[in-house]
């Protein structure tokens, strides 16, 4: 059965709803909007009630979201979008402004990947450097890609550790994280605690990190 996707309001709080074959009722912030995927068997009015519960939630991710627009991210530091026309791609950062050149938007959105491409392979040798001797776990490939669906990922049967180009958006010390965490899955694969524990053991303050890594 296809997804049903429709608009539905909680109070102030107007979002898409997405009813499909799920077990739970998940909320997201999407392109600057609240989506809620809930299983097909869900009523309205319990969608709208599980919005309600989380109304500070929504309120303060769709306000960071609406902050957000126009915004270029780089290294943790937020610059205002110029776009201009451009045969060529191409990027600059300065004085707080962000000035993305390119034909069209898909020219200029490869202009901004390419530069956080090269703005990762710029930071991330110095850090894998550092933490490799630190915790002695050693990748066998360090891979820069376009990724959106992760920041960091550890395919372990070839010790290969991929980093999305995006990570460049985030502060230094959240990049750093990435860099460890995915360290540490070439010894621990999941998410259980004696993998906590690991990352704890060379980085204390993990947690901090994390809950920055989120709110950028």
């Amino acid at each position: 059965m296809a997804p049903r996707v429709y608009r539905l309001s909680a109070g102030d709080i107007s979002f898409t709803v997405i009813k499909k074959a799920v077990r739970n009722c998940t909320l997201r912030i999407k392109g600057g909007e609240l989506v809620v995927t809930a299983p097909s068997s869900m009523s309205d009015s319990q969608v709208i009630l599980a919005v309600q519960r989380h109304t500070r939630w929504a309120e303060k991710h769709l306000a960071r979201a609406e902050q957000a627009k126009g915004k270029v991210f780089l290294l943790g530091q937020a610059y205002d979008l110029k776009e201009e026309y451009a045969a060529r791609g191409g990027v600059v950062f300065a004085d707080g402004i962000c000035v993305l050149k390119g034909k069209d938007d898909k020219h200029r959105e490869k202009a901004l990947l390419d530069n956080y491409k090269k703005t990762m392979k710029e930071t991330l040798p110095a850090l894998f450097d550092k933490w490799q001797k630190e915790t002695g776990l050693r990748a066998s490939e360090i891979v820069v890609t376009s990724a959106k669906s992760y920041l960091g990922r550890c395919e372990i049967a070839d010790r290969r550790i991929k980093i999305s180009c995006r990570l460049a958006r985030k502060s230094p010390d959240v990049i750093e994280y990435v860099v460890l965490h995915e360290l540490c899955h070439l010894k621990i694969s999941g998410h259980q605690k004696n993998f906590y524990a690991l990352v704890s053991k060379y980085m204390p303050d993990y947690k901090v990190r994390i809950k920055k890594m989120k709110a950028e």
